[in-house]
């Protein structure tokens, strides 16, 4: 059966929409690790802000924690995470769009990405959401999603900023006095 133009230009179509999937398709290149590079001045810059202000503490996690916690903050929040705020929020579309058409994409992502933490602890019935509402824990997750969008818009990969994200919860929960939090 012949398609006719129109049924074959729907169908190239089609198979150019972008899926969510398809940045986790793609591993990182050695080429793109040098964008991971991104996560060690954001690093520096959260604990030193967290610890003199106090709101990271150091600790020593128990070993059923070291087993248990890391494998599930892969999943949440971090693939959920990373899938919506630069996965879906910043497009391949903007490959080639304007700097600052990138620069609203990354800003608007960033802020519902920071937007989203104190409501999601409160949404889940949380009683103590004070961390989640503190300036500085809000600066850090600032931070940290511009870092993540500056390493997904780079890479068009996820696992980068997934990664980057994915220690930071995980130093978090385990190293720096967050007792098992999102």
């Amino acid at each position: 059966m012949v398609k006719s133009p129109e049924a074959e230009s729907a169908a190239v179509q089609s198979s150019k929409r972008f899926s969510v999937i398809d940045p986790l398709k793609r591993l990182p290149s050695r080429r793109d690790l040098k964008w991971f590079a991104l996560s060690l001045p954001y690093a520096a810059a959260a604990l030193l802000l967290g610890l003199s202000s106090g709101l990271l503490t150091p600790s020593w996690p128990l070993l059923w924690e070291v087993l248990v916690i890391p494998p599930l903050l892969i999943l949440y929040p971090c693939l959920l995470e990373e899938s919506i705020f630069r996965g879906l929020l910043l497009p391949k579309s903007l490959d080639h769009a304007t700097t600052r058409r990138k620069t609203v994409a990354i800003v608007g992502s960033t802020a519902l990405f920071v937007a989203m933490h104190p409501l999601n602890h409160w949404l889940v019935g949380l009683s103590d959401t004070s961390t989640f509402t503190d300036p500085i824990f809000l600066v850090i997750v600032t931070m940290l999603g511009l870092t993540c969008a500056v390493q997904y818009l780079k890479t068009r990969c996820l696992w980068l900023p997934i990664g980057t994200h994915w220690a930071t919860v995980v130093a978090w929960n385990l190293f720096l006095g967050r007792d098992l939090g999102l």
